[in-house]
Parts: C-alpha cells; sequence; structure tokens
C-alpha cells in the first residue's frame, strides 16, 4: 500500500492540485477573495508573510483554470517586506533623495559591532544571545514605533538597551544610513511622492495582529487608493471539527500522520495540513515518521524519492546544511586549531572525498581521534597523525599548502571583499561535493551557499576599517549562520506547518497537534531589554497574558475556516498530565473530547507484512551463560539494566557494545558529581562527627568548603580541559561551593550521628556472581545502627527504589552488604548493635537538597517516611525481612544474567547505545502476532 501511494500521488499535476483545491473550497474562495472582482492589472495584494503570498499565488492560478483559461494578466502579491522594497524602489525613481539603506544582514552587523564592544557584555559567556536578543529589542521599538525608552532605574540591561538605542540611532543618521527596520516608518511620511505611482487597488491579507508601523502606512494608503482587506474569516457554515486526546505526543504525532496519509489514499488530489507547535524542535521526530509511514515500502525496494510528497514550512539555517558545515570547519582550520567535533565532522563527512577508499580510511582514522582525550588539533599535530596511521586527507594537504604560500594573506589585513574573493577561489581548487552526484536538495543547497557568499560583501559597507582573514572568516560564518535555506519542489499535498504559518491558509483538512493549555495560548515572554511598562502601554508581542490569548483566539479562528479540522491533545508528557486548553470549550461549546487510541505502533509495512507459513522464526532471547571465572564489570550498572531490559545488559555487559564518549560544552554531569563526591568525602574525612560541624562558625564552615572545593578543582583541572578556563573554574567553584553547603546545612538539622566511612569499598556475591562496589557514605546513629547514603547531583526517585523492575539497585545492594558485614561482627561476640536502619539518597541539587529514601522508623530524617507506611511498599513492613527480600530479588537479577537471558522489555527503548541493533519497536510476540495471526512458531 505504501508503494501504492508513492507511486499515485508522485504523477500529480500541479494544474490537477489547483483544479481539486478550486473545486472543494469555490464556495468559500469566492466569499473571501474573490478576484474576478479585481482589475489584476491595476490591483496589488500585501501579505502579511511569504507563505500567504504562495498561498494567494496558487488561488488565483486555481481560479483562472477552474475558469477555463489558458493565460491570464499578472497579479501583483507580494509579502511585507518585498512590498517595502518595491516602494522604496519606487520613492527614488521619483526623485525622493532617499537615505542609504541598510540590509537587513548590514544593520544587525552594524547593531552586534556596537554591542559587542559595551562594558556590559564584556564579561558574558554568551554574549551572542545578548546580541540577537537586544537586536530583537530594536526590531520591535521600530515596528511599534517607540521613540522614548523608559527603563527602570537599576535594570543595568533596559538601562544599557537605551544607550545602545541612542548611539545606534545617532551612528545611523551621521552616515546617512537607514536600517531595514526603520524603512517603513520614513515611507509613511513620504509616501505623497510616489503614491500615484501605486496601483489604483491595495488590497491587504493575513494582517491578523497588525503592527502600528504597518497601520500607519497602510492608513496613508487609504488616503489616495482603494485599500480593502481580505481577512480570513470563518464561513456561517462550520466544516467538520474533532477534537480527540491520545495518551502522549508520539502516538498523537503518529496518528497526525497516518489520518493524512488516509486522506491522501481517499483522495490524492487533496491538500493536507498537520500544524505542530514548536515545529522546529519536533521536525526531525516527525520526518521520520512520514518517512517510515509514506515511504518505507519504497525505499526497501531501493527506489529513489524524487518528488516527497511532504514540506516543512520552515525555514532551516543554512549553516547547519551538511554541505556548508563541513566547509565552514575547513576554513577554519587555515586560522585556528579545530575542536574534536569539527575534527569529526571534517572526517566523517563525504563531501572532500573524491574517490570513496579515501573517505574510507578518513572514517577509520576518525576512530582513533574519537578515543582520543586530546580537545583540540593544530594542522600541524593532524598532519604527523595522518602520516603515523598512513592516511592520506586531500584537503589536509591542501590547506597546509596554501597556508604556506599565503602567509602573508593570512597575516595583513584587507578589505572584508578580498577576502571573500580568496574564499570562493579556494571553493573553486577544492574538491568539494564528493565522490557521489550530488542530490537536488544538494544542489539548490550549493547555489543558496554560493549567494550567500557573494552577498556577504555587503557588509563591507559596515566594517570598521581591514580585517584579518580570521575575522572575516568568523564575520563570514555569521552572516551564513543568519541565512535560511528551503528547498525548492513540486507543491506538495502534505505541509506540515508551525502555528504562525498557519494563520491565512485553507486546506481541505487540517490536523493541529498539542493543542494544551500550555500552548493555546502560550506564556507571555517579554524582551528583558524593554520595560515592563512600555510592555504594556504599547501591548507589545508577548508582553501579556491577555494578548496571547488574542493570538490564540485568531489562530484557531483561522483554523475553523478549513472544511475539515482536527484538534488534539496529549494526555500525558512524561510524568506530566496535560489539559486540553480552555480557549477551545469556549469557541466549540458543543464538541466533546474523545479519546483515540493506535491500533498499533509498528510501522504500516509491518502492519500489511503478507501472512505466509513458509516465513521462518527463530528466538534470539537467550545467550550464552556465564562461564566459572566471569569477572563482573560495571557493579550495579549490570543489575540495573538487566532488571530493566536483559537484552541490553547482554549488549554492555558480555558482548561489551558501548557509544563512545560524546563531547560536550562544560563539565559533564558524571564529572560534577565525581567533584562532589571528592569533596564530601575530604570534609568528612575531616569532620568525623556531626557535632564537629556544628561546632564550626559560618566563616570557618564557608572557608573549609572554599578551600577543600578549590583544592578539588584543582586536581580535576588537570584531566578537565574547561576548568582551565578561569571563568569556567570560578563558574563551577560556586556552583560546588553551594551545592555542598547547602548538603552540610541539611545534616546539621539531623539527630547526631558520626560518619563511620566513605567511599567504603565492599564485594557482595550474588548468585555466585562477585560484585565489587564502593559505599559513598555510613553513618553510625546514637543507637550504634547504620544509615547508608549515596549521593546524588541529579534528581532521584523513590518509586526507583520500589517499583518493579528494581530502577536504582545500588542502594539495595549497600544494605545487603553492610548487613551481612553486620553479622560477621557479631559472630566475632560484638555486642554493640549494628544494624542497618536506613538506605538514603541525599540529593545535592540547586532546586532542592533534601533526603530521598526508607528508613526503619519515621521521624529519622526530615520528609522520609518508614517502610511499613509507605503505601506503595511491595516488601516487607520489617526492614531486616526486607534486606532479606531485596537479596533475593537482585540474586534472581543475576542469575538471569548468568544463564544469558537477553529478552526484549518494554524498558528496552530507554537504552538509546542500542537502539540501532535492537527489535524493540518489535518487541514480545507483537509482529508474529500480526503476520500469523498469533500462530506460534519455534
Amino acid at each position: 500500500m505504501c508503494r501504492l501511494i508513492s507511486t499515485s500521488l508522485s504523477i500529480i499535476s500541479i494544474e490537477g492540485a489547483y483544479w481539486s483545491i478550486a473545486n472543494n473550497n469555490k464556495e468559500k474562495l469566492r466569499n473571501i477573495m474573490d478576484f474576478s472582482s479585481i482589475d489584476a492589472e491595476q490591483s496589488l495584494i500585501i501579505t502579511a508573510s511569504r507563505r500567504q503570498s504562495r498561498y494567494l499565488r496558487d488561488e488565483y492560478a486555481a481560479q483562472q483554470i477552474a475558469q477555463g483559461r489558458d493565460v491570464w494578466p499578472s497579479l501583483k502579491i507580494m509579502p511585507w517586506n518585498a512590498f517595502i522594497n518595491y516602494c522604496w524602489e519606487l520613492a527614488q525613481e521619483s526623485g525622493l533623495d532617499t537615505p542609504i539603506r541598510l540590509s537587513a544582514n548590514q544593520g544587525r552587523h552594524l547593531w552586534q559591532q556596537m554591542v559587542a564592544k559595551s562594558d556590559v557584555v564584556e564579561p558574558l559567556l554568551n554574549r551572542k544571545q545578548t546580541q540577537n536578543l537586544s537586536f530583537d529589542a530594536w526590531r520591535v521599538c521600530q515596528q511599534w514605533q517607540i521613540e522614548n525608552l523608559e527603563a527602570m532605574p537599576g535594570d543595568q540591561d533596559q538601562e544599557s538597551f537605551a544607550e545602545w538605542f541612542s548611539t545606534f540611532t545617532k551612528d545611523l543618521q551621521s552616515h546617512g544610513w537607514i536600517e531595514a527596520h526603520q524603512q517603513a516608518n520614513y515611507l509613511a511620511k513620504t509616501l505623497t511622492s510616489f503614491i500615484e505611482q501605486l496601483p489604483n487597488t491595495i488590497i491587504t491579507y493575513g494582517f491578523q495582529q497588525p503592527t502600528p508601523q504597518q497601520t500607519a502606512l497602510i492608513g496613508q494608503l487609504k488616503t489616495s487608493k482603494n485599500v480593502l482587506d481580505w481577512a480570513l474569516e470563518t464561513s456561517t457554515e462550520q466544516g467538520h471539527v474533532e477534537l480527540c486526546s491520545l495518551p502522549d505526543p508520539s502516538q498523537e504525532l503518529i496518528a497526525a500522520v497516518r489520518w493524512a496519509k488516509q486522506k491522501l489514499l481517499e483522495n490524492s488530489n487533496q491538500a493536507i495540513a498537520i500544524v505542530v507547535p514548536e515545529l522546529e524542535q519536533k521536525k526531525p521526530y516527525i520526518e521520520r515518521l512520514i518517512y517510515r509511514e509514506f515511504y518505507a515500502g519504497d525505499l526497501a525496494e531501493g527506489k529513489e524519492l524524487t518528488q516527497p510528497l511532504h514540506d516543512f514550512s520552515i525555514d532551516e539555517s543554512l549553516l547547519n546544511q551538511p554541505l556548508v558545515a563541513v566547509v565552514a570547519d575547513w576554513l577554519a582550520l587555515s586560522h585556528q586549531s579545530l575542536s574534536k567535533k569539527q575534527l569529526q565532522h571534517l572526517l566523517l563527512s563525504p563531501y572532500l572525498y573524491k574517490e570513496q577508499e579515501l573517505h574510507w580510511q578518513a572514517t577509520q582514522f576518525e576512530l582513533v581521534i574519537r578515543k582520543s582525550t586530546k580537545a583540540y588539533y593544530s594542522i600541524e599535530e593532524l598532519l604527523k597523525l595522518s602520516r603515523h596511521h598512513q592516511v592520506k586527507l586531500p584537503w589536509l594537504t591542501f590547506i597546509d599548502e596554501w597556508r604556506k604560500e599565503n602567509t602573508e594573506t593570512l597575516s595583513a589585513k584587507q578589505d572584508f571583499k578580498s577576502h571573500i574573493a580568496v574564499v570562493l577561489s579556494l571553493l573553486a581548487e577544492v574538491h568539494w561535493t564528493g565522490y557521489h552526484s550530488i542530490s537536488s536538495r544538494e544542489y539548490q543547497v550549493q547555489q543558496t551557499f554560493i549567494e550567500a557568499i557573494k552577498s556577504a560583501q555587503s557588509l563591507q559597507k559596515v566594517l570598521a576599517g581591514k580585517i584579518t582573514f580570521a575575522k572575516a572568516i568568523s564575520l563570514l560564518k555569521e552572516h551564513l549562520e543568519q541565512q535560511t535555506f528551503h528547498q525548492q519542489q513540486p507543491k506538495a499535498p502534505l505541509q506540515i506547518m508551525g502555528m504562525l504559518e498557519a494563520i491565512g491558509i485553507t486546506f481541505d483538512a487540517v490536523w493541529l497537534v498539542g493543542a494544551t493549555d500550555q500552548v493555546l495560548p502560550q506564556k507571555a515572554t517579554p524582551n528583558p531589554f524593554i520595560s515592563k511598562a512600555i510592555h504594556r502601554k504599547f501591548d507589545l508581542p508577548g508582553s501579556s497574558h491577555n494578548r496571547e490569548v488574542e493570538y490564540a483566539h485568531s489562530l484557531i479562528q483561522s483554523l475553523l475556516a478549513n472544511p475539515e479540522l482536527v484538534i488534539s491533545f496529549a494526555e500525558y508528557d512524561g510524568e506530566q498530565e496535560q489539559i486540553m486548553s480552555p480557549l477551545l470549550k469556549t469557541l466549540l461549546p458543543n464538541h466533546s473530547v474523545h479519546k483515540q487510541t493506535l491500533e498499533s505502533q509498528l510501522p504500516t509495512t509491518l502492519n500489511e507484512w503478507p501472512t505466509s507459513d513458509a516465513l521462518e522464526y527463530y528466538r534470539d532471547d537467550k545467550g550464552l551463560t556465564v562461564g566459572e571465572h566471569y569477572a563482573v564489570k560495571g557493579g550495579t550498572g549490570l543489575l540495573r539494566m538487566q532488571a530493566a531490559s536483559p537484552f541490553d545488559a547482554y549488549l554492555r555487559y558480555r558482548l561489551e557494545l558501548q557509544a563512545f564518549e560524546e563531547d560536550g560544552l562544560g563539565v559533564s554531569f558524571m564529572d560534577r558529581g565525581n567533584l562532589f563526591h571528592k569533596a564530601m568525602q575530604i570534609i568528612w574525612t575531616r569532620l568525623e562527627t556531626q557535632s564537629a560541624l556544628l561546632e564550626l562558625s559560618g566563616n570557618a564552615l564557608e572557608g573549609l568548603v572554599k578551600q577543600t572545593t578549590q583544592f578539588v578543582l584543582g586536581e580535576a583541572a588537570k584531566h578537565i580541559f574547561l576548568l582551565q578556563n578561569t571563568a569556567f573554574m570560578d563558574v563551577e567553584a560556586k556552583r560546588l561551593e553551594a551545592l555542598v553547603i547547602e548538603s552540610l546545612e541539611l545534616d546539621k538539622k539531623r539527630e547526631p550521628f558520626t560518619v563511620i566511612g566513605t567511599e567504603v569499598p565492599r564485594e557482595v556475591e550474588l548468585a555466585g556472581l562477585k560484585f565489587r562496589i564502593i559505599i559513598d557514605r555510613i553513618d553510625k546513629l546514637s543507637d550504634g545502627r547504620l544509615l547508608i547514603i549515596d549521593y546524588k547531583t541529579g534528581q532521584p526517585t523513590l518509586m526507583s527504589l520500589l517499583r518493579d523492575p528494581i530502577g536504582e539497585p545500588q542502594l539495595l545492594l549497600y544494605a545487603i552488604s553492610e548487613q551481612a558485614a553486620v553479622q560477621d561482627s557479631d559472630s566475632g561476640n560484638s555486642n554493640e548493635l549494628k544494624e542497618v536502619a536506613g538506605i538514603v539518597f541525599m540529593q545535592a541539587h540547586l532546586k532542592a537538597c533534601k533526603y530521598i529514601g526508607i528508613t526503619s522508623e519515621n521521624d529519622m530524617l526530615d520528609g522520609v517516611k518508614a517502610l511499613h507506611d509507605i503505601k506503595a511498599n511491595p516488601y516487607s513492613d520489617d526492614f531486616a525481612d526486607a534486606i532479606k527480600e531485596w537479596k533475593q530479588i537482585l540474586e534472581d537479577i543475576a542469575e538471569s544474567f548468568k544463564h544469558g537471558h537477553a529478552d526484549i522489555t518494554e524498558y528496552s527503548g530507554d537504552f538509546s547505545d542500542h537502539l540501532a541493533i535492537s527489535r524493540w519497536s518489535e518487541r514480545g510476540e507483537s509482529l508474529e502476532a500480526l503476520i500469523n495471526g498469533g500462530k506460534d512458531h519455534e
């Protein structure tokens, strides 16, 4: 069936699509946008977005075809920004002495240069975010025509922005420049000089919430022109509307994709849309779903997907395209060392190799780099490494030779245009597009990239003097980051779009996902550089809940104009319960929500697999048993994984398959946990008792903590590269000090105790397997009983100790270990009572520092209940008996591992390291039952 869809829909003609839209929506379109009532040659349509312009052009063509015309007069339809450019050209043709116009990129760069020089920005770690947010505040001020900024006294962000605003305005005026966002304001004041050159009829479309800037200019047009507003209104006869809920977001998206597929099966000429909040974050997952449901059959047969049936509305960053990103990393090598991640990208990308064999050698070399602990690589080090491993890297030798021949070019300061010319010449000489023929998408990326490099030369106008080649490459990368890419392809019948793009466009059927109270309306997000008083006064975007409600209301009303509309939400997102947006109850009071469930989450291709007795099955849920002298590696991690997913435990601990470590920004969570453990060990080794802690004054405690954290971080800096940076070291020191102090303050509130062990090594035997463990801390209470503490810098849960399978077995194993140690000491005629009275996590987290666990009695620790008082307790109420049960549970898990059990479970999908070779999506007997109707074939 997938093949049928791919074949039949791929031959849909564009005219056929137009004809379908015209027939299905003809009555509605006539009421809203009647093209026959206007003179195309004397009319101009302005839309709020580019997508709306494309939509109206399609509708205009569809109506002409529906009326039997082969040719028809052109109609000017342009988005707002294009209209501003059109008016600017008319103003210049009329002889008006206009300022020098800066492009959006030129204006943004000029602003960023100014902000970067500010003393406020200099100490910040994330300067780019400050530059972008403040420039967005400038844009808002222009569009809402705000001239007087009211900064809240003492607010550094707002005071700085007011200063930048004034400086930027004066700088523009002194050069005779006008920034792109100022142009509409200028045109509104000078419109009379060229208004007669505009068409007599001007139509606006899609301006649901026009800015004051847009309102002012359109208002000026109304003084001399016939201005119409084609507002998208809900039809008096509302289309079919359905409200539904699904268990979780993933099932909701699967249901929406399958619904769209079914719609196109019923009528391949329909126009279908799926509207997704936060589409940019969800796009990769949705695209995988679409390929799985729509194209799996064709791809499995090796057919090339020449004309996809779907298209995403959002533009992508040009710099994020693989063909462009690899060039950016390669150019960086000309003047700086490469990070490990950049180097891996160059080695794995196919675009810099003429022959596949060379690329294969590079991928093998990447394995060497991946295992290395080195963070940065100079070109000299790379050349030495490549010679040592006998790997040919043409792009490396080429850039090295060019560097040696052009030392003056690299060191001398030149104008930006000259540097761009050098970049273009480098691209012409290096083999850039790989050993395969590039696809249509790659060709479009390549051409967009070349044009973007050429357009970057316009930055020369706003650059202060000449710059080095390294600075030019940095500026070029920033420019490419601002450029967008969207693949040009025939109009697809299925459109996936964000909420903003959905306004003002109608389809035959639409599904809106994620319609929760968190999305409709969204939370207000005021710009921090603009005061709340100005936000309220001008009713700026994101200024208030009421404004977001108004926007959400506009979106829903726009969607209701479609003949068929499905609105859904997920009942749960993880453990968070969700509710439907209350706006829907107001707008659709007569519609009830029905629960929808998926028959299967398996791909359609598997559901449609042919039944045949000729198919053979074998079970691979059993591996080899453990040998006599098997040495357990990984400690309690083995027990945790075996309990949750025996399949993953077999891969990880028997076959030793694991993902390579990935470098991340900053200090990793594991490193932070180790730093905390080390600091607490040093402090309690010194203090030993709670009374010693209580005797310390505030200053003495702070001094002890500061001295300890400085020592711990200093030692760690020898192998954690970023801690060698003073700014990062200071941040991590403050974080670690705060965690340690909060934890010690928590210990002050307890009953008296003595710390009798920190980082205590133990060996425990389960089902003949010996586990080596290290207990973070053992406290002896005043009555001689023991409290076992495990430090957690994350956020552990009590259910991880109670659920089946056990989520955190290490505490249970610690209790078993110490209970055995107690019994051994008792056999030595010890009269002192030493029994385990509790096992707890100490959550050392800045959001909350607290104990989480179980004890034998209440009130031993604040917030920790006795075992017998926990409602969900699956164990014996007596703590000593519970420890025996824990030992039996862990013995069974160890026994299962010993015998090679490797079952797929519902938890197998949680272990992403092994998903590539896991049949988790086919877990259990669902596939076999699906194909054979429940027959069991051994």
